[in-house]
């Protein structure tokens, strides 16, 4: 009795054990977001780093404050109001502006906010004038760190570009399901800022940063060659973000 009794809990384990195999065969994966560059990317002004003063306010910081951009070639998106995102070091709030000029320097959009340790976003107001297709721009954001020496003041500065978007891709968009698939879409077509900003949105709405901790590291992997430095500060940005996402210990 024994006997038969185990084997039929093995037969009915086995049988169990099908079935879950089979129905997560029959579950889509989530695909991984994997950024690559545009064919014919335009080169940034400035290369090396895109911190113009590469520091942070609280002196104790390992981390800098970053534009969350390719920083080998300029960053594209197909969107004529785009989102922008970066990272703060700092744990202590502080007045943060950021700013959008033409690549001649004209100043296009500013506004001034609070800083929040982490990945901050910002999309360019609708009542704007979108954004010109072809053209590129200049955007920074300005940590403040002490209101009565505007030269201890830390910013950081990335560019973008507006390009048209491909008609296939449109109709891949529209036939879209899921953030993750727009997420890769954008990021296969080489739209960084599309893709970071689908990927925020995909993060804030389900409370999980993975889709932006995913596409950070293949910015990261993209940039290895061309630019290590910076790639190892993304990797480093992931790394923080990632351990952010750990819930607390118990005491």
């Amino acid at each position: 009795m024994i006997t038969h009794g185990l084997k039929r809990r093995t037969i009915y384990s086995a049988v169990i054990t099908s079935l879950i195999l089979s129905v997560s065969f029959w579950i889509a994966p989530v695909a991984l977001a994997k950024y690559t560059p545009p064919e014919n990317p335009s080169k940034p002004k400035e290369t090396g780093t895109n911190t113009t003063r590469d520091r942070t306010c609280e002196a104790n910081s390992s981390a800098r404050l970053t534009a969350l951009v390719p920083f080998s070639h300029v960053g594209e998106t197909i969107s004529g109001h785009p989102t922008f995102t970066w990272f703060v070091p700092d744990r202590t709030s502080r007045p943060l502006q950021f700013r959008l000029f033409t690549r001649t320097g004209q100043l296009l959009y500013k506004t001034d906010m609070e800083s929040q340790p982490g990945i901050m976003s910002v999309a360019l107001p609708p009542n704007l004038p979108q954004l010109s297709i072809g053209q590129s721009y200049q955007w920074q954001v300005v940590l403040v760190c002490d209101r009565n020496i505007p030269s201890m003041n830390v910013v950081a500065t990335a560019e973008i570009q507006v390009v048209q978007p491909a008609e296939a891709l449109q109709t891949q968009l529209a036939a879209a399901q899921t953030p993750e698939q727009r997420i890769d879409l954008y990021a296969e077509a080489g739209l960084w800022y599309d893709a970071i900003a689908e990927a925020r949105k995909a993060s804030e709405t389900s409370q999980n940063q993975t889709p932006v901790l995913e596409l950070l590291d293949s910015l990261a992997n993209s940039e290895a060659e061309p630019l290590k430095d910076w790639s190892d500060r993304l990797r480093q940005i992931r790394a923080i973000e990632q351990q952010r996402q750990l819930p607390p210990p118990k005491p």
